[in-house]
């Protein structure tokens, strides 16, 4: 059984008492301001749940949709074990990269040296479709290729064998070297302007010397290096932990029955966000352009996608208030409403259900999972997803709750001006949805 003591009704009082904040600082610096996801949470959230939970060093704490590592890193700093998971190779990278040692990255500056003068003897040349291409010129993306090659080789084979970005998340402080390139590079893209910021497009490929993109390299090393160092001050263990980041999917976690003490995840909310779009450039800088099977195979593939697969699950599974809101959306006179609007929360439930038994697959007897989400709107039907994974994690055997309910003023969704006509009549929260595992 899971370490953990306390009802779930204690450990909603302790986040009312500690009156933590949810959402990041709108200005993110440090760490958090590595890969600034739309979704996700505070670091001071995790903490205040971690202790809420009873955590203690040693405890395995699981997030299986990782984002930008916020709990693997803040459960990793408290002496947990954190194992993190996400489909998106970009996501994955910026979480292992949070994990590399303080001391590590506080000798970095000489290496990063050695990598420019490796890639300076590198020949390496750029192949006609790289994605890149699309956002860098040539000579940017040859000098940005064989630098990424320099750091594989020297901090990222297994077996002789260089880790391929598209498919593999390197370790940490491979992990720490790429994002930086990856940083330093983006400073010299062009981006089309867009009422979208999730959407990101090329304007035309940026160009600069090769000497002033190695000073960008070597600045962007020195300003993550003294994020991490500030980030360790931070750490309230001194215990040696086995925390890992890797690519996996939710809804098939690699993981042993009964081995996870807690998760603190947040899933993708049910606002057809393209988080796969809002990575484009990222992506590309890993090999993974738009055009390729890859990217419409992640696409494809993420919980809460915009694209349809071609499976249509079984809404008897669902739960009553379920399978009530799609019959809500699918009668709704709108346009598609009963074609595609009505598949897609169909798909996407399915993956939230798919997904939370797997969570209750891995916690142990008695263990909680803590779980973020945001309330929407189709149309004027209103989405309260908390109420909804709360009702699913029954469905499922859970002892099962929100716990937390913060009112949300402003969110993604109001950037559509069609939507800004009916703001007053709505009323958004984020909720914290705990979900135990019955002992």
């Amino acid at each position: 059984m899971s370490k953990g003591t306390g009802t779930l009704t204690t450990l909603g009082r302790h986040l009312e008492r500690r009156a933590i904040s949810l959402k990041p600082a709108v200005k993110r610096v440090g760490v958090d301001a590595w890969f600034p996801y739309y979704a996700g949470y505070s670091s001071v959230f995790v903490r205040e749940a971690l202790a809420g939970l009873g955590a203690e060093p040693g405890w395995t704490v699981l997030d299986p949709w990782n984002g930008a590592g916020t709990t693997t890193a803040v459960a990793d700093a408290n002496g947990c074990d954190a194992i993190g998971f996400d489909i998106n190779p970009v996501a994955a990278l910026v979480a292992a990269a949070r994990l590399e040692r303080s001391s590590n990255t506080a000798h970095s500056a000489g290496l990063a040296n050695e990598f420019l003068a490796v890639a300076g003897r590198n020949e390496l040349d750029v192949a006609s479709d790289d994605p890149l291409l699309e956002w860098l010129s040539p000579r940017v993306t040859r000098r940005y290729r064989r630098i990424e090659g320099a750091i594989l080789s020297l901090l990222g084979t297994k077996d002789g064998v260089k880790v391929n970005l598209q498919s593999e998340t390197p370790p940490p402080f491979s992990a720490f070297f790429i994002l930086c390139l990856v940083r330093a590079a983006k400073q010299f893209a062009r981006m089309k302007g867009n009422s979208n910021p999730t959407w990101v497009t090329p304007e035309r490929p940026g160009d600069t010397r090769t000497e002033t993109f190695d000073r960008a390299f070597l600045a962007m090393v020195a300003t993550c290096s003294a994020d991490a160092e500030k980030a360790a001050l931070a750490r309230s263990s001194v215990r040696s932990t086995a925390s890992t980041v890797s690519l996996a999917d939710a809804r098939e976690l690699p993981l042993e029955d009964a081995s996870i003490d807690a998760v603190v995840t947040s899933p993708p909310y049910c606002t057809r966000i393209d988080y796969f779009r809002a990575t484009a450039f990222e992506l590309a800088a890993l090999g993974i352009g738009p055009d390729g099977e890859r990217f419409r195979a992640l696409r494809s593939g993420a919980m809460g996608t915009n694209l349809m697969r071609r499976t249509t699950p079984d809404v008897g599974s669902q739960p009553s208030v379920v399978r009530q809101l799609l019959k809500r959306i699918s009668k709704h006179p709108s346009k598609a409403s009963s074609t595609y609007y009505y598949k897609h929360y169909l798909q996407y439930f399915d993956d939230a259900r798919r997904s939370v038994a797997g969570i209750g697959r891995v916690l142990k007897p008695g263990a909680t999972a803590l779980l973020v989400v945001q309330s929407s709107y189709y149309k004027d039907i209103p989405v309260p997803l908390g109420d909804l994974y709360s009702a699913l994690g029954e469905e499922l055997g859970f002892r099962s709750r929100v716990v937390l309910r913060v009112p949300v003023r402003r969110v993604l969704a109001l950037i559509n001006p069609r939507a800004m006509q009916h703001e007053a009549e709505r009323w958004y929260s984020e909720d914290v949805v705990a979900l135990q595992r019955v002992a």
